[in-house]
């Protein structure tokens, strides 16, 4: 059984790629990008190890729950741990989902590493946000990107180009229930 370090989850967001996706945030970065709005992510520690299995059928509920069309990998950095993630985007492939996979790596980077299982998630991605966020680039004209270097590339059909220009604008998410508050998306400035 194959298993994931995550540092979080929204099981229904509309800030995290196309439509209502539900999203996953990797525990542990090595790219310590300046700036990055998820810091406490970075550190390599053990975080919430959950089975590939139990994430794929807890996605399932959603589709009926929410009407999820997607998930997307965030983090952290998804592609530390490629193995897991090739395997639930397979999954989730099968079932009818669209996969978008956010990383700090340059997708020419990604092509010539030797990993078989970023290769693997690769092939069942259907788009891909690559390069490090760099504080001083910031891109305001394009959605789910942080700054203009960051690439959305998209690795199959499933999407029109240009529909991270859509809405022209980072969204923030605060979403509240009984017993919490999430927020999730563009950081809200507090300058």
């Amino acid at each position: 059984m194959e298993y994931l370090n995550l540092a979080a989850i929204r099981p229904c967001t509309e800030s995290e790629g196309p439509g209502k996706r539900f999203a996953i945030w990797s525990q542990g970065c090595l790219r310590h990008c300046r700036g990055c709005c998820n810091p406490h992510m970075q550190p390599l520690i053990k975080k919430y190890f959950v089975a590939v299995e139990d994430l794929f059928n807890l996605l399932i509920r959603h589709i009926e729950i929410d009407g999820i069309e997607g998930v997307s990998f965030i983090g952290g950095e998804p592609l530390l741990q490629a193995e897991g993630f090739a395997k639930l985007a397979h999954l989730c492939q099968e079932a009818g989902l669209s996969v978008l996979v956010f990383t700090g790596y340059k997708y020419e980077d990604i092509l010539n590493s030797d990993n078989v299982d970023i290769k693997r998630l690769l092939s069942h991605t259907d788009i891909l946000v690559d390069g490090e966020f760099m504080e001083d680039l910031l891109d305001n004209e394009r959605d789910w990107v942080g700054s203009t270097n960051q690439r959305v590339i998209f690795l199959s059909e499933r999407y029109k180009k240009g529909i991270e220009y859509k809405n022209r604008c980072h969204k923030t998410e605060i979403r509240i229930s009984s017993n919490k508050i999430q927020l999730n998306g563009w950081p809200l400035s507090l300058k």
